[in-house]
């Protein structure tokens, strides 16, 4: 479509002089010279009186398709649009290469841009046009066929002057876009590494009273308090600790974020068994039966997210256990370099019109509304397996329980 959408968009659409001075050497890599202006104007009267025929056969080829109907909503619009883009054909053929005609131009290629229109749909307009005016040409055209192929050619050499210049003002857009989506992209991860420093400085500062309290309490109340009381103060204080380790990790993970760091080889079956010390008090308390497989694989990423990710399963299968007997089983099989870890629940299951929406942030099954969440685990989880070039998703059964897969890669065997 090489109409200008109705408003222009805002901001200098206007060529810079450097684009303005290379308009001469456009012309001439193209070789178009004063014969070719010529006979573009002796086609003029004939092609431009058949314009508004070609733009209505045009437009009806744009309403067949999804992609482009989509842009042509309003009636009102599309009389603007069918208007202007006759007027931008009968430009072509007037074969007036100034500086106005370079900076129309420049002016389509930033409204597509501007509006998203993919220079797909755009190279197909000037494909349409050179169809109709061949057909037209053709048929009506009297005289040698040489003079008929110059007609043509010089015709062509227009239509691909306009489209250089058109392009050249899209693919200036679309990288001035680009630009200010990596500024904020930089910016949003500034403030995201701040924002994880200062957390974790709060996070970690009550674990660390924490810890404090319980040695003072050991210290003063030792010798008057029961052995299993001094024990559970004791497993208080080492998960103080880990959780202070475990803060510190997913800091350090944080940081090196858009890093090319190494990917180290992670033993599974340990950071599953951190994930199950973290959620045991409540496996004990909803007396929820846990199995894991014998032998759980080594893979290659990120301990801590990798860690992260099955507490986040796990946590989840413990907390929609809605069983008198509960079950959660861990298994894993192994493929082709891959392993794919599954955490299978006897739980309330997933409706099956849910399951493609489990994993978007914030968003939480109307049964669950009550209870105690973000609706951001399973985002969460889906992120960092990603980040692990891996793969997350879920089967699930109402009433049945849910089965998530994890597939990751494998490391080498050190045997």
């Amino acid at each position: 479509m090489h109409a200008t959408p109705d408003p222009l968009p805002t901001g200098d659409a206007s060529p810079h002089p450097s684009q303005i001075k290379t308009l001469p050497r456009r012309l001439a890599f193209l070789e178009v010279d004063e014969a070719d202006r010529e006979r573009l104007q002796s086609l003029a009267e004939r092609l431009n009186a058949k314009g508004e025929t070609f733009v209505e056969t045009f437009y009806r080829h744009l309403f067949k398709f999804e992609e482009t109907a989509r842009f042509l909503a309003d009636p009102a619009l599309v009389t603007r649009l069918k208007q202007a883009q006759q007027a931008h054909l009968e430009s072509m053929l007037a074969a007036e290469w100034d500086d106005s005609y370079v900076e129309r131009r420049h002016r389509v290629g930033d409204a597509h841009a501007t509006v998203g229109i993919s220079p797909q749909i755009f190279l197909g307009a000037y494909n349409q046009y050179l169809q109709f005016c061949i057909r037209e040409l053709s048929s009506e055209l009297d005289g040698p066929a040489q003079e008929c192929a110059l007609q043509m050619l010089s015709l062509q050499k227009a239509v691909f002057l306009d489209i250089g210049l058109t392009l050249e003002a899209y693919f200036s857009q679309a990288t001035q876009s680009l630009r200010k989506a990596l500024d904020l992209v930089y910016q949003a991860n500034a403030e995201l590494r701040q924002f994880a420093q200062l957390t974790s400085h709060d996070l970690k500062t009550p674990l660390a009273t924490m810890a404090n309290l319980c040695d003072e309490a050991i210290d003063e109340f030792g010798s008057q308090m029961p052995a299993e009381a001094v024990k559970l103060v004791e497993a208080a204080r080492t998960r103080a600790f880990k959780m202070s380790t475990t803060i510190d990790e997913l800091l350090h993970s944080t940081m090196s974020l858009h890093a090319e760091l190494p990917q180290d080889t992670v033993d599974t079956e340990q950071i599953i068994a951190e994930a199950v010390d973290q959620v045991r008090p409540l496996l004990k308390q909803k007396k929820i039966e846990l199995t894991v497989k014998d032998h759980l694989p080594h893979v290659l990423g990120d301990r801590a997210r990798i860690r992260e990710v099955f507490y986040n399963l796990l946590s989840n299968a413990v907390k929609f256990s809605d069983k008198r007997h509960g079950r959660i089983e861990i298994g894993c099989k192994e493929r082709d370099g891959e392993c794919i870890i599954s955490i299978a629940d006897n739980g309330s299951g997933i409706p099956s019109e849910e399951l493609a929406r489990v994993f978007v942030p914030f968003r939480r099954l109307p049964a669950h509304r009550e209870v105690p969440g973000s609706g951001l685990g399973l985002y969460f989880a889906k992120t960092m397996v990603e980040q692990q070039q891996g793969r997350i998703w879920v089967e699930s059964e109402v009433g049945t329980g849910s089965r998530f897969y994890v597939l990751l890669k494998q490391a080498a065997s050190k045997d």
